[in-house]
């Protein structure tokens, strides 16, 4: 039946990632508590197998897509059989390749998610732990998941990872934002032909379906070849029970319901990746709930979204993937692009621009590339801030980043309010102006201007500033002298060498 959440959890407890926990614990805040202490401190993952209220069989696990800073994909790689000693460079690399051959699914007549079915007034979503994540939330939360729809005209499947909220024992609130696959097509096929839209919620499973999930891909590409890509084999898919949605076969839960035309549920505050709170209570896409399978004993995973905890990583792990694909797609020239850096600048992308000479390859070079990446499907176009480094400053290291930025930014010239207003993401409202929040607030997105950073370097040296870094300062042989020389020397901290992505193309 393929890899699933359960063999994932086999091998951290193998690798020393993993505790079992066998005393009771709470789903009110108290499961959630732990994944943010441990993320403090690079802790391990939890598997919760008693919970405070709930009868005897689910159990939670927590923290599983955990890392450090230096490397937030050090669990995602163990479940790929991949080495999590890789560096970020090295990581992004074997996703490329992975990705390069995805695979398409094989449906199947059954699977371990059919073990128990429970329909109509049997259905009670308040039967599984669900945790509430900080005090002030609006509810119990589900951040760990794959929502699956389909496309009505041409059968694209579309699955995505949003904030859903369980409203009651037989509805949920998805938060999906503005510039995502889900609501273009519930938007603009199903409500505006008056009808209800099918949609799964699957928890557990293969992570590698809940990580092509979280990737911002274009339309049309679908999330359960990029994971069959990722594991290096099809993705089993089952029929759902109320609709001919195609559902992972090996799924711990799958919920199955409808989106109304127009019907929407009051949803949130919640906390979010980005490190803070967002707010108020506002209408977002309201899920009648029919149905849920499950396994027997069902493991639900849990995804907290504070600073340092595990959506950080698992964006950081993935995330950018979606980005880059469409980067290199439409032919623009940048080296990489992360689409958003979580719990360091907000809701920033940030660009590694390849410039052929200095200032410019031409004459407003720099202006059409802030243009092209504004107009980017996904993360490129709804983010309210774009950071623009050269192609030698490593932005996977955000230390790096920050350098450019600080150095190489006049504020009163490169830091640039754009022209016209665009549809942002409604979590930077907070900073926006008043006409905007009152305006042109909507579910999800805001109409605002964008600040773009221009920190390249704008002159060649020696007249411009050149970087002070150990790959500028000192010839080849004498950086490669140190680094293999480091541990012999007695240090046990990693040496840090930014070699592999200077010479990296992704």
């Amino acid at each position: 039946m393929g890899y699933d959440l359960r063999d994932f959890l086999t091998d951290l407890k193998k690798a020393g990632e993993l505790v079992e926990i066998d005393e009771e614990v709470d789903w009110n805040y108290e499961i959630s508590a732990y994944e943010v202490i441990s993320g403090r401190f690079d802790g391990p993952a939890f598997l919760f197998n008693k919970i405070k209220g709930i009868q005897p069989g689910p159990r939670v696990a927590a923290s599983i897509f955990s890392g450090s800073f230096r490397r937030p994909h050090k669990r995602n790689a163990i479940c790929f059989g991949i080495d999590p000693g890789l560096d970020r460079v090295g990581w992004f690399t074997e996703l490329a390749r992975r990705m390069s051959s995805m695979l398409r699914p094989v449906e199947v007549a059954t699977g371990p998610c059919k073990e128990v079915v429970k329909m109509g007034k049997d259905v009670n979503l308040l039967e599984f732990p669900f945790t509430y994540h900080a005090i002030g939330e609006g509810g119990r939360y589900i951040f760990s998941n794959t929502v699956i729809i389909k496309d009505p005209d041409s059968g694209w499947i579309n699955s995505g990872n949003y904030a859903i909220e369980v409203f009651s024992r037989n509805r949920l609130v998805i938060a999906p934002y503005a510039h995502t696959n889900f609501v273009s097509i519930y938007n603009t096929k199903y409500q505006l032909r008056g009808q209800s839209m099918p949609v799964a919620v699957c928890l557990g499973g293969d992570p590698a379906v809940t990580m092509a999930a979280g990737m911002i891909l274009p339309p049309g590409v679908t999330e359960y070849d990029v994971a069959g890509g990722l594991r290096g084999a099809p993705i089993e898919l089952v029929r759902a029970e109320t609709s001919d949605l195609l559902v992972p076969a090996n799924a711990e839960v799958i919920i199955e319901g409808e989106i109304r035309p127009y019907e929407r549920l009051l949803e949130g505050p919640k906390i979010e990746a980005f490190g803070f709170s967002t707010g108020p209570r506002q209408p977002f896409y309201a899920i009648r709930v029919h149905c849920i399978t499950h396994r027997k004993d069902p493991i639900i995973p849990d995804l907290h979204t504070a600073v340092g905890a595990g959506c950080n990583a698992l964006h950081d792990s993935f995330g950018h993937m979606g980005y880059l694909g469409q980067i290199k797609a439409l032919g623009l020239p940048i080296k990489f692009g992360c689409s958003v850096s979580i719990p360091r600048t907000g809701a920033t992308a940030s660009n590694a621009v390849i410039k052929q000479k200095y200032p410019e390859d031409y004459p407003g070079f720099m202006k059409d590339l802030f243009q092209k990446v504004l107009g980017q499907p996904g993360m490129g176009g709804v983010l309210a801030c774009n950071l623009f480094v050269d192609d030698d400053v490593n932005i996977l290291d955000y230390g790096e980043f920050y350098e450019a930025m600080f150095t190489q930014t006049n504020p009163a010239r490169d830091v640039i309010k754009s022209a016209f207003k665009y549809p942002v993401m409604t979590l930077e409202s907070s900073w926006m102006e008043e006409e905007d929040r009152t305006k042109f607030f909507g579910p999800g997105s805001i109409l605002s201007h964008k600040l773009i950073i221009d920190a390249t370097t704008k002159e060649e040296p020696p007249l411009g500033v050149r970087r002070l870094a150990f790959e500028t300062l000192f010839p080849a042989a004498v950086q490669e002298w140190v680094v293999q020389n480091w541990e012999k020397l007695g240090f046990t901290e990693e040496a840090r060498w930014n070699k592999s992505w200077l010479e990296t193309e992704f």
